[in-house]
């Protein structure tokens, strides 16, 4: 049994004013700003000002204000609603917590995050304390509050970003044993929250090697005072892959366990943990899981056209969610184009793009299930690389190589960023920290070669 994804409540609300194309977006904008102020006065008139039924219409004119911009006066409507809540019903009660997610979201619309941090603690210190019931709606307030401390985790102050990364782990483990309780301990469908957690630990370790700020924010997670930094980031990163490995392991569990014996599930596991083995460059782990997961596949009763298709073409990791049957995983790529042609020259050329989250997490993609910000147009780089088919380790260092199978080697720029002086620069030095899952014939890489459009999350200068 397959679940969808669960959409974050908050969503809900802010996805319901759609701009008429009839009505320029001001235009629209201040009309159903005015019928929420009248909606107000007259169920002011009709109710009273202290009646549950002024929580509508209130709710109603704080998101008209907040898609204004108008942050200041949201928060006050959202304020009084929030008191009559509390007035009739008491400080500790669930009517409360849409509006406190609402206040949240207004808060980190105007980069007020003092207060948001504020509103988030309470949010989840009332789980803590408070009894609530087992239902799917607490794994979307969790979700919705994850969100929240990604978003954090990007804009926030650099002091404060550890304590939402710590947060997040503290949550995606509520939701994890709330999903257990749920689903039941062994079912499956806990697999894709497991799976956050595993995407997020790969966001942290990304965070620890981009130094500085953000390896200290990262290390308030996973604390190793009275060590070198080198050693730190070493032990940090082995921390951080046998974390993942185990939490991929709990997931293969799942789908073997007796009661619920998935044998395609179970080798879609093996291919994600084929997957972490390659982002921590343990590169010939990679190569034998890879061919390991093939052949279970073949095994669960996945036809070889079906294998032949989806492992043609070369993905981006981590991939962003977890699919425990194929054709589910091949109609869900995280690359905004995954094509594959033929060039001038008839060779088989597969082309990718990937947009950078933050300069905070370089190469890691957008973790947030939805994107808050608006859609700018960001400025691209073109490359053209060969990922190659086999490893080809150093002399003098195990687990260090000339060229892995999810590497990209002989990288040409065939376009460079227009607006950023230095992106072309920076560009190339996170392509080399990308991995790609490879293209595989039976289970076994092979070379393939692949035109890139990177996206840079910031504006550089010189």
């Amino acid at each position: 049994m397959h679940r969808k994804q669960l959409i974050p409540v908050w969503l809900l609300v802010m996805s319901s004013f759609a701009v008429a194309q009839t009505l320029s977006p001001d235009i629209q904008s201040l009309d159903e700003l005015s019928s929420a102020r009248a909606l107000v006065a007259a169920s002011e008139d009709e109710l009273g000002r202290h009646d549950m039924g002024m929580i509508e219409p209130l709710e109603q004119l704080a998101s008209e204000l907040m898609a204004l911009n108008q942050f200041d006066q949201a928060d006050a409507v959202l304020d009084r609603a929030l008191q009559l809540t509390r007035l009739q019903n008491g400080l500790h009660t669930p009517a409360q917590l849409g509006l406190i997610r609402t206040r949240i979201e207004n808060f980190s619309n105007q980069q007020d995050w003092a207060s948001a941090r504020e509103q988030m603690d309470y949010l989840f210190a009332y789980y803590l304390r408070v009894p609530v019931k087992l239902e799917e709606s607490l794994i979307d307030d969790f979700l919705a509050l994850a969100e929240q401390h990604l978003r954090g985790a990007k804009e926030d102050s650099q002091i404060e970003q550890g304590r939402h990364l710590s947060r997040i782990y503290q949550i995606n483990q509520a939701i994890i044993y709330t999903a257990s309780q749920l689903y039941g301990q062994r079912s499956p469908e806990v697999a894709p929250y497991i799976y956050r957690q595993v995407r997020h630990t790969y966001l942290f370790q990304k965070g620890n090697d981009a130094g500085g700020r953000t390896r200290t924010n990262a290390n308030f997670h996973h604390q190793l005072r009275g060590q070198t930094i080198s050693w730190r980031r070493n032990s940090f990163k082995q921390k951080s892959y046998s974390d993942g490995l185990w939490l991929l392991s709990q997931i293969r569990q799942l789908h073997a366990g007796p009661e619920s014996a998935d044998p395609e599930g179970e080798a879609m596991a093996e291919l994600y943990i084929a997957d972490w083995h390659l982002l921590f460059d343990f590169a010939n782990k990679a190569k034998d899981q890879y061919a390991r997961a093939y052949k279970a596949l073949q095994a669960a009763g996945v036809s070889d056209e079906e294998l032949k298709e989806f492992f043609s073409k070369p993905q981006v990791l981590p991939v962003r969610r977890f699919h425990p049957i194929l054709e589910l995983a091949a109609g869900d790529s995280d690359d905004v184009e995954a094509v594959t042609s033929q060039n001038t020259e008839g060779t088989l050329m597969h082309r990718l793009s990937f947009i950078e989250w933050s300069t905070d997490y370089p190469t890691t993609r957008n973790p947030l299930l939805l994107d808050y910000e608006s859609t700018n147009d960001p400025d691209y780089a073109l490359f053209e690389f060969t990922l190659p088919a086999t490893n080809e380790s150093t002399f003098f260092y195990k687990h260090r190589y000339e060229q892995t199978i999810g590497r990209p080697v002989d990288v040409e720029l065939l376009h460079g960023f227009t607006r950023l002086p230095n992106g072309n620069e920076l560009a190339q030095e996170r392509l080399d920290q990308l991995r790609f899952r490879p293209q595989l014939q039976s289970g076994v890489p092979i070379e393939s070669r692949i035109q890139f459009q990177y996206g840079i999350a910031a504006t550089l200068t010189d």
